[in-house]
């Protein structure tokens, strides 16, 4: 007798009368199919055997069983032995229905299985090379050029100003919803009159000068609009839009656009801190005045704190070395034109700054109205200032007065080499040349000295309304306050003192180099690179000055680390507590010869990711520009280049000498750094900000929203 087993094996067996029962696994698959193949015996056989005579034999492990003795004639078939049980078996047409369900089942499983990798697949493919990368999400064109603009993104709707355009879109429709223009022609038409009417009083008054130049009126009326909008700026507090022009604050109705409300704001120090519009004023009696305007509901309030004793208004001190004037160049400025420059733009550069410089010359004589500016530097500093610095709820009076002046003159440039390069001008010495025509113009116009302040300032600290919580000691170099979070920071020179809240002092430690000038003001803005240069987080106070990184324990003033780094430009923390830098690949000679000029040197920016404990760098990458954002996954850096429009380039002799307009937007892994996408446009972006996924910029004739999806 042959079978085959339902995994596909063969077997073939000998049957005889009076054979025992056998079980029956199968070598291949190792089931047991002990019942079927005693039901195929037994239906050869025409008789079945009680159970108590079953005499079970496993079979061989081979491909055939053979059990001796040839299948007789089948024979009747023999009666039931009274008392025995044999379990009913299912016939061959069961059997084979099962399997066929199986199998079926198996192929279901197949296809499933299949369905689900090759959607899987498709899936990744699909974000990786689609989802994953930004793609605009909304964008809406402009006839004319604007230099100006902002956007607030409030879920599905933006507000946007671009120029003298107010507008709110649904960006999931793409329809308008209104739009306000805030600078028409008429508006332009008016201004040019109102600067006509002052040019001819003052002609009248000074005569014409030898150096009024007259532009095309074109370009004025563009000129006039450009200057009309950048005056504008966009607030928006919920679903209050507010739009502010020099002292006037006009609100627009959310749903219809149209003005609803106006208000002049307060005089003095202005700022805007969340939905507050805050003004920092004196009053006669010598006493600051601190006015809130609610953005929301357009109500003020106001707080007075008495003055510190024997104060008066005046300038900021001046941090660190004295600027350059008008008659110097900048080198940073210089070399970061030189990089955008092609080659036959690079050996044009020098002919093209000392234009420049002759045209600032003129422009300075004609704004100086007969009227120059004060030749004692220290005249400008013999008064003294006091201001109110925020902190938290309240604020920190902060007085600086001038006791024993002591500017240093530096030189700031190496020693000239002479002019060999230009003696002998050939392909491989260009760019020598132009830096020896460059940096003689420097030393010419005086631009190779730097004057650094180490006077000694008499420095008053206390917290508003609380007379007994103030601090007052000489300090040298001009003096910074920055209110942290536990702590307050008196910065001066290349040290730092640490008080308490109550402004008890705590202690001190010595830096490298002065520190730059941070947000520390009344109205002093976060840069858009990242805090400093003083940070608090976790119970570290970090410091960054020209070169070094430092970080203190906030409470002792134990230097737990320090990292030497030129250039750095912020710090950013994210929501696990993790540090990255902003800095470049600057030198220490950057900083001791920063009046030199070399065209071709190019300062990279770095970006690091640092372990704040220890200080180790984790990865440290160069994204070309940098890092202005940092939340959670998302870190994005950018870069832009705007050479202008054609009225507005360096020089009309360098029209065409330029590279190409562009702004990129890099996104990193906060894990290692790689980058995970880059996004470019042959375009300046007037304005960029990110919001998670969503990247708004302001074009000069566009306002696009870029948006991918994320895991």
């Amino acid at each position: 007798m042959k079978f085959q087993c339902p995994c596909g094996a063969k077997f073939e067996v000998d049957v005889a009368p009076g054979m025992p029962l056998v079980q029956f696994v199968c070598p291949n698959c190792r089931q047991d199919y002990s019942q079927f193949v005693n039901e195929l015996i037994q239906r050869e056989l025409g008789n079945e055997i009680p159970v108590a005579q079953i005499a079970l034999v496993e079979a061989p492990q081979t491909s055939r069983l053979k059990i001796s003795h040839a299948a007789p004639a089948t024979p009747p078939v023999a009666p039931a032995i009274p008392g025995s049980q044999i379990p009913r078996r299912r016939n061959t047409d069961e059997i084979f229905a099962a399997e066929k369900k199986f199998w079926r089942k198996m192929a279901l499983l197949f296809w499933v299985t299949a369905t689900i990798a090759v959607l899987g697949i498709g899936g990744w493919i699909w974000y990786a090379w689609f989802a994953s990368v930004p793609h605009v999400y909304f964008s809406t064109r402009f006839d004319e050029i604007s230099h100006s603009g902002g956007s607030f993104i409030n879920s599905d709707q933006i507000i946007f100003l671009h120029g003298g355009t107010l507008a709110r879109w649904d960006m999931k429709s793409k329809k308008q919803i209104w739009s306000q223009p805030l600078v028409t022609p008429q508006m332009v038409a008016d201004e040019i009159k109102r600067e006509d009417a002052a040019q001819a009083d003052y002609e009248a008054k000074y005569g014409r000068s030898e150096y009024s130049r007259t532009e095309l009126p074109a370009l004025r009326e563009k000129h006039a609009r450009i200057g009309m909008e950048e005056q504008l700026s966009l607030h928006v507090a919920g679903q209050n839009v507010w739009v502010a022009n020099e002292d006037d604050w006009t609100r627009y109705d959310w749903n219809s656009g149209n003005a609803s409300q106006k208000i002049s704001a307060p005089a003095g120090d202005l700022t805007v801190r969340g939905n507050e519009l805050v003004a920092l004023q004196r009053a006669d009696d010598g006493s600051s005045i601190v006015v809130h305007v609610d953005l929301t509901t357009a109500t003020a309030t106001t707080n007075q704190f008495a003055d510190l004793p024997a104060t008066a208004l005046s300038q900021n001190p001046t941090n660190q070395s004295r600027g350059a004037n008008a008659s110097q160049q900048n080198p940073n400025r210089l070399q970061q034109q030189a990089q955008n420059l092609t080659p036959q733009g690079r050996i044009a550069l020098p002919a093209v700054a000392a234009n420049n410089l002759y045209e600032q010359r003129i422009e300075k004589e004609l704004n100086d109205n007969g009227h120059p500016a004060p030749k004692n530097f220290t005249q400008q500093k013999s008064a003294q200032n006091f201001t109110l610095l925020p902190d938290g709820d309240s604020y920190e009076e902060f007085s600086v007065q001038l006791k024993q002046a002591n500017f240093v003159q530096r030189d700031a440039m190496k020693a000239s080499t002479g002019n060999a390069a230009l003696e002998n001008v050939n392909g491989a010495n260009e760019a020598a040349a132009v830096n020896e025509q460059l940096n003689e113009m420097q030393r010419t116009t005086g631009g190779d000295k730097v004057i650094e302040d180490l006077s000694t300032y008499l420095v008053t600290i206390r917290k508003a309304g609380s007379p007994d919580e103030i601090w007052s000691n000489e300090v040298v170099g001009p003096p910074q306050l920055f209110a942290l979070k536990t702590v307050n920071v008196l910065a001066a020179g290349k040290a730092i003192v640490v008080f308490d809240k109550s402004n008890k002092k705590l202690w001190q430690a010595d830096l490298t180099y002065a520190i730059s000038a941070g947000a520390n003001s009344f109205s002093g803005e976060a840069s858009r690179y990242g805090d400093g240069p003083c940070v608090e987080r976790d119970g570290t106070l970090y410091i960054f000055d020209a070169a070094v990184l430092s970080a203190f324990d906030v409470t002792t003033g134990n230097a737990r680390w320090r990292i030497p780094s030129v250039g750095i430009v912020g710090i950013f923390f994210d929501d696990k507590g993790n540090l990255y830098v902003n800095t470049t690949t600057g030198n220490p000679d950057d900083i001791k010869y920063s009046r030199q000029i070399d065209v071709n040197k190019s300062t990279e920016a770095v970006f690091m990711k640092m372990d704040p404990a220890s200080g180790k760098i984790l990865w440290q990458v160069k994204p070309t520009g940098f890092v202005t954002y940092v939340s959670g996954k998302f870190i994005y850096a950018v870069q832009t280049f705007d050479p202008g429009d054609e009225d507005e380039q360096m020089s009309d002799a360098m029209a065409g000498l330029q590279k190409s307009p562009l702004t990129r937007i890099i996104r990193l892994s906060p894990a290692d750094g790689r980058i995970l996408w880059q996004y470019e446009e042959p375009r300046a972006a007037m304005d960029i900000q990110c919001d998670g996924s969503f990247i708004r910029i302001i074009f000069k004739k566009e306002v696009e929203v870029l948006h991918y999806f994320t895991l």
